[in-house]
C-alpha cells in the first residue's frame, strides 16, 4: 500500500514510517524541512494550506493517509489559538477533503484524550466532547469535521504517547542524573503508552476494518510524580530530588484522570502505565 504520513518526522510519524517500510509499504512523508537525501519526503508547511494541499495532490494517489502533524503544545494553543487552529483543524480537513475528492483513501487522524475533561477513568469512546483546553477543543473540532467527510475517515485517540525522546522525560533524566531537583505534579494523571504500541494500533487501523473511532491507553493511571520517581530510579538519584507539586501552583489545572476505554484489538493489549515507563527508560539509559 502507498501510505502518506503527514508529520512523518515526529515521534509517532517517524516510528510509523520505519515500521510500515519494514512491512513492505511504500511510504511518503511530509516535513516542514526540505530533504535532499530522501525522495519520499514532501516539504509541507501546514500554515500555508493552499501550498500544502497542492504539494500533496501532486504527489499522486495514496491508499491511506495518516494525519499526525500538528501543534500539540497546550500552552501554544492557548496563547495563539487562531494560528494553531489553522494547523490543527483547517489544514487537516483541507488535506483530507482534497485527497478524498481524488480517490477514497483511508484517512486516519491521530487524536488525543484531551477531547475529554479527565473527570472519569477509562472515558468511553462515545462520550460527549468536554475539552478543558484549546488544544482539546481543536482536536474535537477536527474529529467532528473529518468524520463528516466520509466513512473512509478513522479517528485514533491516544492517551500520552512516550518514547526515549520525550522531552519532559529526557529533561528530568538529565537533571536528576546531575543531582538536580525537579518538580512533578501529584494531582495530574497520566496513562502512558509506548510509541511502539501506538504504531501497532495505527497499523491495525490501516489494514483492518474498524469502527470510525478507536481509542488506546494504558491499563491504569499514575501521576506525573509517580513517573518522575521511576525516572529518578534510573538516574540513580534519591527520590528526595523529586519535589511534589500541585498543578494550580504552576498555573495549570489538575486532571484527575487520563485513561481511555481502549478498543479491543486481536493482538494489542493495554499494559500497565509503569510497564510502559520502564520500557522507554530502558531504551533511554541504553542509548
Amino acid at each position: 500500500m502507498r501510505v502518506l504520513i503527514v508529520g512523518g518526522t515526529g515521534v509517532i510519524g517517524s516510528s510509523l514510517q520505519n515500521s510500515l517500510a519494514k512491512n513492505g509499504h511504500d511510504v511518503v512523508i511530509t516535513s516542514r524541512k526540505s530533504s535532499t537525501s530522501n525522495d519520499s519526503t514532501l516539504q509541507v508547511n501546514l500554515e500555508n494550506i493552499s501550498d500544502s494541499v497542492r504539494t500533496i495532490r501532486n504527489a499522486g494517489n495514496f491508499g491511506a493517509v495518516v494525519l499526525s502533524a500538528g501543534v500539540s503544545s497546550i500552552r501554544a494553543c492557548r496563547v495563539n489559538p487562531e494560528a494553531t487552529s489553522l494547523v490543527n483543524v483547517e489544514a487537516q480537513v483541507a488535506i483530507a477533503r482534497e485527497l478524498l475528492s481524488i480517490n477514497q483513501p483511508k484517512i486516519i487522524l491521530i487524536s488525543s484524550n484531551r477531547v475529554f475533561d479527565g473527570a472519569t477513568e477509562r472515558t468511553k469512546i462515545k462520550s460527549k466532547y468536554s475539552p478543558t483546553t484549546e488544544y482539546g477543543r481543536q482536536k474535537s473540532q477536527a474529529e467532528t469535521e473529518l468524520l463528516s467527510l466520509s466513512a473512509s475517515v478513522k479517528i485514533v485517540r491516544f492517551s500520552k504517547v512516550i518514547s526515549e525522546h520525550t522531552a519532559l522525560i529526557v529533561d528530568w533524566f538529565s537533571k536528576l542524573s546531575s543531582n538536580e531537583k525537579i518538580s512533578a505534579f501529584v494531582d495530574m494523571a497520566i496513562s502512558p503508552i509506548t510509541v511502539d504500541a501506538a504504531v501497532d494500533v495505527i497499523e491495525h487501523v490501516l489494514v483492518a476494518e474498524c469502527e470510525p473511532v478507536v481509542q488506546f491507553s494504558a491499563a491504569d493511571e499514575i501521576s506525573f510524580y509517580d513517573l518522575a520517581c521511576v525516572v529518578a530510579n534510573y538516574a540513580k538519584s534519591p527520590i528526595s530530588n523529586v519535589i511534589r507539586q500541585l498543578a494550580q501552583d504552576a498555573g495549570d489545572n489538575a486532571i484527575p484522570h487520563s485513561s481511555l476505554e481502549s478498543s479491543v484489538f486481536p493482538s494489542i493489549k493495554p499494559m500497565p502505565s509503569l510497564h510502559s515507563v520502564h520500557k522507554i527508560m530502558e531504551k533511554l539509559t541504553k542509548s
